[in-house]
């Protein structure tokens, strides 16, 4: 049982990193709309609930719930994920001029992808995972709330 929950869990990954793929693709050919339902999409595959059941969820629900692998690389992976999933996200929303939903998506991004830092090795990060300074860069104009900050500043490893 534990190899099929492995196999699982592999075929998720992989199926969200290509959706994360097809986000990217569709954000730079201009096609913002179909690229946020992508996101969803993504969202919807990584955690297997419908999008009106999982953004009922508080980001905390989340992190425990993509927390709760077999190993603790797939876990960080799945964190990554959702991190990468957000920062696309918010790039879409910042070219949209929503200024409010694309800061709240980058935040999320950053803190889940922090938490992943400091809770899992940093060793043979997967490609997907969100780079921590340009989003430290994208949320520069006001200051981070107090956890973020808090995760900026703790004792996770330096920053690559």
């Amino acid at each position: 049982m534990l190899t099929s929950r492995r196999d699982y869990l592999l075929r998720i990954i992989d199926e969200v990193s290509r959706l994360l793929a097809r986000v990217v693709f569709k954000r730079r050919a201009g096609a913002d709309q179909e690229a946020l339902q992508t996101v969803v999409l993504g969202f919807e595959r990584l955690f297997t609930l419908p999008a009106h059941e999982l953004f009922q969820l508080t980001p905390d629900q989340h992190f425990a719930m993509l927390s709760d692998a077999e190993s603790p690389e797939f876990a960080r992976d799945r964190i990554l994920l959702y991190a990468a999933l957000s920062a696309e996200a918010g790039a879409i929303y910042a070219k949209l001029g929503q200024r409010v939903m694309a800061r709240a998506t980058r935040l999320s991004s950053l803190r889940f992808a922090l938490k992943a830092r400091a809770n899992y090795s940093a060793e043979g990060l997967p490609d997907y995972a969100p780079d921590v300074h340009a989003l430290l860069n994208a949320l520069a104009d006001e200051p981070l709330d107090a956890e973020t900050a808090a995760l900026v500043t703790s004792d996770s490893p330096p920053l690559p």
